[in-house]
């Protein structure tokens, strides 16, 4: 099979670099005596392991159109010590075909039933991303917590660009490089495919001139799929809050996500209660495609509503 798209070629090629160098010349039972010009392991090691020709693995680091199948790239990510996730990765670079090949990239709003969802999750905090990282929503909570990302200006309310370049966001989580790393290397497994997409290629190239973190963690190629895990913030209005992440996928083809945060602590539930804020029974009402909010509220971005009268 032959990747006749230039821009999956050049993403695969760029995968396969990152893998390589990051690789330990003994973990992958090469001697280490010896002057080696690059880290990692050299390409004919590689070629070597996945029983393929140097030339042939040359090539496809250089993006170049060859003939590869998909057993011999399977081999080429298992010699590359890929986990499961990064050799789904590698072949649905290949075929083109995979759970992100199906989705719209042009979709303006989020399934009504996963709105609701959102809204009736308060007190805890919830929201969507669409397709291209953009804030589809948030709940009543999520406002209060994070700020209201719908108040922002579109090139600013994506949820990378929120990680990497708020001063809130990076005060609020206690582990911020951990959630920042999750965050990137779950939006590169989610959009490779489109990575030639005008609006995700602009917000990549923002992030690599204005974040150090961001250029210095994009170049590695993570791609991991975002799992449920616990995280702390350090809010400075409620105090410190607790929170199991669960990351919800639709499987409608319309690339929106969704995350939910359970208070994991009886702590954080009080604080939550105490804010007086409540499920919407009501479905919200919709908001314009422009918008993409749950509602039509405006708030300052980062100024929260001090509910609980401290």
């Amino acid at each position: 099979m032959v990747i006749e798209d230039t821009q999956r070629r050049q993403e695969l090629a760029a995968f396969l670099r990152a893998r390589r160098i990051a690789i330990s010349p003994a973990a992958a039972g090469f001697p280490t005596t010896g002057r080696r010009r690059t880290p990692g392991l050299r390409r004919e090691e590689v070629a070597e392991l996945a029983e393929i020709s140097t030339t042939l693995y040359t090539w496809l680091e250089q993006a170049r159109p060859v003939p590869i199948s998909e057993s011999a790239l399977t081999r080429v990510a298992a010699a590359l010590a890929c986990a499961e996730e990064e050799t789904q990765l590698v072949l649905t670079l290949l075929s083109g075909r995979g759970p992100a090949s199906a989705e719209r990239q042009d979709a303006d709003h989020a399934p009504a039933g996963l709105v609701n969802l959102v809204a009736l999750h308060d007190p805890a905090p919830a929201w969507l991303i669409g397709p291209q990282w953009e804030c589809f929503g948030q709940n009543e909570s999520a406002r209060l917590v994070f700020g209201d990302w719908g108040a922002r200006d579109l090139a600013d309310r994506g949820l990378l660009t929120l990680m990497f370049t708020d001063p809130f966001i990076r005060r609020l989580f206690r582990d911020w490089q951990v959630q920042a790393q999750r965050v990137l290397a779950e939006f590169r497994l989610s959009t490779a495919l489109h990575s030639g997409d005008a609006a995700l290629s602009t917000m990549v190239n923002r992030l690599l001139d204005t974040s150090p973190e961001f250029r210095e963690w994009w170049q590695p190629y993570p791609a991991r799929t975002r799992t449920e895990a616990i995280t702390t913030l350090d809010h400075p209005e409620l105090g410190t809050l607790v929170f199991q992440h669960v990351p919800l996928r639709t499987q409608d083809g319309s690339g929106v996500r969704a995350s939910f945060l359970i208070p994991a602590d009886e702590a954080t539930t009080n604080t939550l209660r105490s804010t007086g804020i409540r499920p919407q029974i009501t479905p919200p009402r919709k908001a314009s495609p422009a918008r993409r909010r749950l509602d039509t509220r405006t708030e300052e971005p980062h100024q929260p509503r001090n509910l609980t009268g401290r």
